[in-house]
């Protein structure tokens, strides 16, 4: 278990997925995160499975959101990464069913044909998703127009926040929020983590 004492404490497990200490860094925090919820860490995705999957879709996967499935699976990272049955275009996501899906607006429209949701933000329908093309990282929030926003240039920096911000639950110190928030900050920028995290 990591235990957080004072804001140095705090874990950052990455600059880049690929770093020398990441893999080290990154299994302290999930192994922390599966021990605090009683949870069995989940299996290394093969190669073959994201073959698969990126023949299903028709695009490469990030090759870094790649490195990480085939080292730590489908990890709780303290948000829901999607099972690959549910990894899907986000324009195809409410084709079966338009009148239940957003009022997409004109910009919207403009990067739909171009993102894939890996990501349920804590079950609430909201999703992260990648650009096709550019791998780049954008937030479908369904409260707010527009509700495409990019969010990171990479998934690293993603998952880099999401690794930070699940060491809130390794303690009841209700400071450690605050300190996980100030350093995702520093690393991001403030705007983003406000839309992200509120």
């Amino acid at each position: 278990m990591i235990e957080i004492h004072k804001k140095e404490d705090i874990l950052i497990p990455f600059d880049k997925i690929g770093d020398p200490d990441w893999k080290i860094n990154t299994k302290k925090i999930i192994e922390a995160i599966a021990d605090n919820f009683g949870d069995d860490l989940k299996k290394p995705v093969s190669k073959e499975e994201i073959l698969a999957l990126e023949t299903k879709l028709g695009t490469a996967l990030p090759e870094n959101l790649k490195l990480f499935y085939e080292t730590f699976g489908i990890a709780d990272i303290g948000e829901q990464l999607q099972d690959f049955e549910e990894v899907d275009w986000i324009k195809d996501i409410w084709s079966d069913a338009p009148q239940y899906g957003p009022d997409f607006t004109e910009e919207d429209k403009l990067l739909l044909p171009y993102l894939i949701s890996f990501s349920d933000y804590l079950g609430n329908g909201n999703m992260f998703c990648f650009h096709s093309e550019t791998k780049e990282i954008y937030y479908y929030d369904h409260d707010d127009k527009p509700y495409l926003t990019k969010f990171f240039d990479t998934v690293d920096d993603y998952l880099k926040g999401c690794l930070i911000f699940a060491q809130n639950d390794f303690s009841d110190d209700k400071e450690i929020d605050n300190w996980t928030e100030e350093i995702v900050i520093d690393l991001l920028d403030e705007k983003t983590v406000r839309k992200w995290r509120y």
